[in-house]
């Protein structure tokens, strides 16, 4: 039986999640899933966020589907369909805190090199569709084993110079897509519960008043706001993922 306190903790994260990544275009699991473990099994949290996560990206890639590039985003998906089932064999025989530990290391790399470089010569650069596969790939084997995708997508369309409602609609396109994989994949395992199902009930209105509060947040962010929310984001998802795989 769900509590009435599980029950105000788990809105409270999904709101303030939930209006980060309708702000930010990503950080619903960077947020959600680390604080729900408080309060509920992680894989409970994780399942919450796959559903609750799949509400906001759904309506942002929906409202702004006209900025989504198409080209990108289905090389992204391709590589995030392709990488799906290698990151369940991946953590057959890799351990997940070698996993985090390195994927941290990488990320925060990653985001030093995107707030340096971006600001040297900003602009888009000319696409490299077979990295652009790559790094959907990436994502992919990411959701499965560590149930974070969003690293590899936030670095492409950075790199590729993307920015405010472009990057959003975009990422949210491949977003949709990996909730469609990893949804169904949860289900069929049977780690789907009666709990689940109660605290995703339970995070459907909040989720959607942090789409609301997003959308004033997002539109009050100016273009050079936007970006460094993104590449701070970035780099602070790296810090907790080492912190996560020592601590």
């Amino acid at each position: 039986m769900l509590s009435a306190g599980t029950a105000l903790w788990v809105a409270g994260i999904v709101v303030l999640a939930g209006t980060v990544q309708r702000a930010v275009g990503f950080g619903f699991a960077l947020l959600a899933v680390p604080l729900m473990a408080f309060v509920v099994p992680t894989k409970s949290a994780v399942v919450v966020v796959f559903l609750s996560g799949a509400l906001s990206s759904v309506w942002l890639a929906g409202r702004l589907h006209r900025r989504i590039e198409w080209p990108t985003a289905g090389r992204l998906g391709v590589g995030a369909v392709l990488g799906a089932p290698l990151g369940v064999v991946i953590l057959r025989v890799v351990s997940a805190t070698a996993l985090r530990a390195a994927l941290g290391v990488l990320i925060c790399a990653a985001a030093a090199w995107i707030i340096v470089s971006s600001r040297l010569a900003p602009g888009r650069s000319a696409p490299r569709p077979a990295r652009t596969v790559i790094l959907g790939l990436l994502s992919g084997v990411l959701n499965t084993a560590l149930a974070t995708s969003g690293p590899p997508l936030v670095y492409e369309l950075r790199r590729a110079g993307f920015g405010d409602d472009d990057f959003r609609a975009t990422i949210s396109a491949v977003f949709v897509l990996a909730n469609l994989i990893g949804l169904p994949l949860l289900v069929a395992a049977g780690l789907v519960t009666a709990l689940d199902v109660e605290l995703a009930a339970v995070a459907l209105v909040p989720a959607l008043a942090g789409i609301a509060l997003g959308s004033v947040v997002g539109r009050r962010m100016t273009p050079g706001h936007f970006l460094w929310a993104v590449d701070l984001l970035l780099l602070a998802t790296g810090v907790l993922t080492v912190v996560k795989a020592f601590g």
